[in-house]
C-alpha cells in the first residue's frame, strides 16, 4: 500500500511540474515536487513512505551533474578572469554573511541557521549541512534557500531588462551520459559512491554531494570526455530532492512565524539588491557589460541563472565560469571553514 501511495505522489508531482513548465518556470520539477508534496500531504494523504535510498539518490545524482560543469575549458575561462571572479565571489558571500546578522536577530535563531540560510547559490549543500547540524533550524534554512529561487527568477530578469546586451552567448554542446560509448563511464557513479562512503566515515560535511562531485571532476580532467546527465535523470533527481525538502517543510511548517517570513523576504531581497549595488560600483573597474557581470554575481544557482542569461542576454561562458567557481569555492572552502567554526564553537559552549 505504501508503494502505491508513493507512486501516486510521484504521478501527482509530474502533473504539477508539467503545469509549471507551461508557465515557463525554471526548475519546474524541483518546484513541482516541493509544491506537489505539500499539496498531496495536506489534501490527499499525510502518511507518505519515502525510503532513505530514494532520498539519497536524488542528492547523489545532483552531485554528478554539478561535477560535470567543471571541465577543462571552464577552468581555462576562469583563469583568464580569475581576479574578477575571486573578488566578486568574496563580495557576494561577504554580503550574504553580513545579512545573516539581521536575519538571526529577526528570527531569534542560531548562528548555524543564519549562516546556512544565507550562503548564496548553495541550496543543496546548505540544506544537507543543516540536516547534519543539530543546532540548525532546518525549516528556516530550507525555506530561505528554496524561496530565493523564486526571488531570483522574478527580480533578476526585471533588473537585467533595463541593461540589455547586444548578443546572447551559447552553451557548448556536450553529450548526454547515455550517449557516451566509453564503458569506463560506469566508474563515475561507482567510485562516487565509494568516495561518499569514505567521506562519511571521516564525517566530512555534505559527503553525499561531494563524493560524486569529486569523482566527476577527476573524470573530466583525466579523460577529457565531458558529458551532462540526460534530462530525465536531472528531472528524476529534482523530484526526489524536492520530495525530501517538501516532507521536511511539511513536518516543520507549524513552527514558522510571521517574523520568520518577513526575515526570509528581507534576507533574499537584500541579497539581490545588495549584489546590484556591488556590481554597479565594481563595473567602473572592469570592461565587462553590466548584465553579464550582474548575472555572474547574482545569488542564484547555475541552472536558473543560465536560463535567465539566455533570455536576458549576456556572456553565458563568463556567467557559467563565475557560478561554477562560486559553487566549488563554497563546497571546498566555505563549507569546511563553516563546519570547523561551528564545531569549535559548539565545543567551547559545552
Amino acid at each position: 500500500m505504501r508503494i502505491v501511495k508513493l507512486f501516486s505522489l510521484i504521478i501527482f508531482i509530474i502533473l504539477v511540474a508539467n503545469i509549471l513548465q507551461l508557465i515557463d518556470l525554471p526548475l519546474s520539477y524541483l518546484f513541482g515536487s516541493m509544491i506537489g508534496t505539500l499539496i498531496f500531504i495536506r489534501v490527499i494523504d499525510n502518511d507518505i513512505w519515502f525510503p532513505k535510498i530514494l532520498s539519497n539518490s536524488g542528492v547523489f545524482i545532483m552531485g554528478i551533474q554539478i561535477g560535470t560543469s567543471l571541465t577543462l575549458p571552464a577552468i581555462i575561462k576562469m583563469t583568464e578572469d580569475w581576479y574578477n571572479i575571486v573578488i566578486i565571489t568574496l563580495f557576494t558571500i561577504g554580503l550574504a554573511l553580513l545579512l545573516s546578522i539581521p536575519f538571526r536577530k529577526l528570527t531569534n535563531t542560531t548562528v548555524e541557521t543564519a549562516v546556512f540560510a544565507s550562503v548564496p547559490g548553495a541550496l543543496s549543500q546548505m540544506i544537507l549541512m543543516a540536516e547534519e547540524n543539530k543546532n540548525a533550524n532546518l525549516l528556516l534554512v530550507s525555506l530561505t534557500q528554496t524561496s530565493r529561487i523564486i526571488f531570483i527568477v522574478t527580480l533578476v530578469p526585471i533588473i537585467t531588462h533595463f541593461f540589455p546586451e547586444d548578443s546572447v552567448g551559447n552553451l557548448p554542446d556536450v553529450l548526454n551520459i547515455s550517449e557516451i560509448k566509453n564503458p569506463y563511464i560506469i566508474l563515475v557513479p561507482v567510485t562516487g559512491y565509494i568516495l561518499y562512503m569514505l567521506l562519511r566515515k571521516i564525517k566530512f560535511p555534505a559527503a553525499l554531494l561531494l563524493g560524486p562531485i569529486f569523482v566527476t571532476i577527476v573524470w573530466n580532467l583525466t579523460t577529457e570526455i565531458t558529458f551532462t546527465l540526460d534530462n530525465f535523470l536531472i528531472a528524476f533527481a529534482q523530484i526526489l530532492f524536492g520530495i525530501r525538502i517538501g516532507l521536511q517543510i511539511t513536518t516543520l511548517m507549524k513552527e514558522l512565524s510571521l517574523k520568520d517570513i518577513l526575515a526570509i523576504i528581507i534576507q533574499n531581497v537584500g541579497l539581490i539588491l545588495g549584489t546590484f549595488v556591488i556590481v554597479s560600483v565594481y563595473i567602473i573597474f572592469t570592461s565587462h557589460e553590466f548584465t553579464s557581470l550582474f548575472l555572474s554575481a547574482a545569488p542564484g544557482g547555475l541552472a536558473q541563472i543560465i536560463i535567465i542569461a539566455m533570455e536576458s542576454g549576456g556572456d553565458i561562458a563568463m556567467i557559467s565560469s563565475y557560478h561554477i567557481f562560486r559553487i566549488f569555492f563554497i563546497i571546498l572552502v566555505v563549507v569546511p571553514i563553516v563546519a570547523k567554526f561551528l564545531t569549535d564553537r559548539e565545543l567551547k559552549k559545552s
